[in-house]
């Protein structure tokens, strides 16, 4: 089965462990059967950067800038939210429409964490991918930029994602470009 490439990024933006260094090569293969121009491109260079890394380099830079970094967290309500009483109402939001979908959630990670919204994406129609990533696109341009600010590699895997969603038809406006 070959992976979505939601489902690939996904994959990628979660916890890195021994597991995912020892497959590297096998996504390296999925990634060379990708026909999407730029997605491609910034998924294979994404590799490049984290294949060339110690398991505990990279863990040490995931934990630094997703587990530390309050602007930069997986969680995509967060940002926008931090820890009010919207954000329980906003994850509640989020775990029904993933059900009214046909998505089953566990309670092992909040609705709003990236790689579970990712996952959810692989799964469902265009239009409703495409509905959610717009819901929370502001949120992960932001998340992106401050990567990139803070010369994180993962900024790549989100430049991926953003060509993607371009790809199906949506073009997330962000702040700056207002």
């Amino acid at each position: 089965m070959n992976p979505s490439i939601y489902q690939l990024i996904s994959f990628l933006l979660t916890y890195p462990n021994q597991q995912m260094k020892e497959i590297l090569p096998e996504i390296r293969e999925e990634i060379e059967e990708l026909s999407t121009d730029g997605v491609k491109e910034n998924l294979q260079q994404f590799i490049h950067e984290v294949d060339r890394l110690s398991l505990d380099d990279w863990v040490a830079h995931y934990i630094n800038h997703f587990d530390f970094g309050r602007l930069t967290n997986l969680y995509v309500t967060y940002l926008k939210l931090g820890e009010q009483r919207e954000r329980g109402l906003e994850l509640l939001k989020l775990k029904k429409y993933y059900e009214a979908h046909g998505f089953d959630v566990t309670d092992k990670e909040l609705p709003d964490y990236l790689p579970l919204l990712l996952e959810f994406c692989a799964h469902v129609p265009v239009e409703t991918s495409n509905e959610i990533l717009d819901m929370h696109g502001k949120a992960i341009a932001e998340i992106q930029k401050k990567l990139q600010q803070e010369n994180s590699f993962y900024h790549i895997l989100f430049e991926a994602l953003f060509i993607q969603m371009e790809n199906h038809g949506l073009h997330v406006v962000t702040e700056d470009a207002i």
